[in-house]
């Protein structure tokens, strides 16, 4: 059925295993975040066949959903309190930021008679999560004295909300705040979480402090991609999912519309346009209510993206030298924010190759 999501596992397992390699040479262990996969299974228990002690979530439905892997489950956000019940159960660890979280997850973890593993989060300027210096070591000592809670060390997030890069100062900072850490614990911490795949840079260039052992790497695994560069990685597959969507409309029409205009469409955006005459147009049967549009690239270069609204995507097909006709499929590559939306939509099929 369409619109799909065509997923080629060998590519997918292709840079799976060229990080892997690469980031052993380091001697660093790859987390893989699979978040942007939904919970789908098939994949996350090919990619498990690899070797890697851990996956990387965000939701308490996606873990539920591969809960037979047998690999550790981390989950890569600060719980809600009224999740750890469950979060306990379905997974390994998770990132805490928050006094009353750890003491939270104590609770529960005593009541089943469990240990629960936590890696702590510094702050280096991004401002998602994290704690500044001193609160970050009161959590530490916190940690220490919960004997339901094994504290695995340090981890820290760039790029992904104030859009900082890791380097050498932010990751001095890192390693500097994990020997207080170590120190405060009084005991060696086992990992040191160094960011995700905005870090490749530096886990190429062997330039990481000595301290990071652990990567938590989502984009680079599954698209090949270089995140906050909006680059390619040399060497990777670039086109492991392919969204597939079925021409529904196809007719000429002016490219300007008329009437009276109101001040946004319906998704509340702007939207402007330019009198290129008349053009041959299509709309495909996928729309902004299953999928990020604007992370859509059409495969055949002839073909040009308008936009869309809840159910369709608007397309100028007049420069393409293909002839097509009502039904054809129209295919695009994806990045990761469309294909997180596609992957979590229950409204596209997966095709798993």
């Amino acid at each position: 059925m369409y619109p799909r999501i065509v997923i080629e596992k060998d590519k997918v397992l292709s840079n799976a295993i060229a990080l892997k390699n690469l980031a052993a040479s380091r001697q660093i262990e790859l987390t893989p975040v699979v978040k942007a996969l939904a919970g789908y299974a098939p994949l996350i228990r090919d990619m498990a066949d690899l070797g890697f002690k851990r996956f990387g979530d965000a939701t308490l439905p996606h873990f539920r959903a591969y809960q037979d892997v047998s690999a550790e489950k981390w989950l890569l956000r600060n719980p809600m309190t009224c999740e750890i019940p469950e979060l306990v159960r379905l997974t390994d660890g998770s990132l805490v930021s928050e006094a009353r979280v750890l003491l939270a997850l104590e609770e529960e973890a005593r009541s089943i008679r469990r240990e629960y593993q936590v890696l702590l989060m510094a702050e280096l300027g991004d401002l998602r999560e994290g704690c500044e210096e001193a609160e970050l070591l009161a959590l530490v000592e916190l940690a220490e004295s919960l004997p339901h809670i094994r504290l695995m060390g340090l981890g820290a997030n760039l790029s992904c909300f104030g859009n900082i890069l890791p380097g050498h100062d932010n990751m001095a900072e890192l390693s500097r705040l994990f020997d207080l850490a170590q120190e405060r614990a009084g005991r060696p911490l086992e990992r040191l979480s160094g960011g995700n795949s905005s870090s490749y840079l530096m886990l190429e260039q062997g330039t990481l402090p000595a301290a990071v052992n652990d990567l938590r790497l989502g984009e680079s695994v599954l698209l090949g991609r270089l995140p906050c560069y909006d680059r390619p990685i040399e060497g990777l597959q670039h086109q492991a999912f392919c969204i597939e969507a079925k021409i529904v409309e196809l007719k000429e029409k002016p490219s300007m519309p008329w009437g009276e205009c109101g001040a946004t469409d319906s998704f509340g955006g702007k939207v402007a346009f330019a009198d290129r005459g008349r053009r041959l147009r299509a709309l495909a049967a996928l729309g902004k209510q299953e999928i990020y549009i604007n992370g859509l690239v059409p495969l055949d270069s002839g073909v040009e993206i308008l936009g869309g609204c809840s159910d369709y995507l608007v397309l100028d097909l007049t420069e393409s030298q293909q002839q097509y006709q009502l039904d054809d499929v129209l295919s695009f590559a994806c990045d990761y924010a469309a294909l997180a939306t596609g992957m979590s939509s229950v409204y596209l099929d997966k095709e798993y190759l």
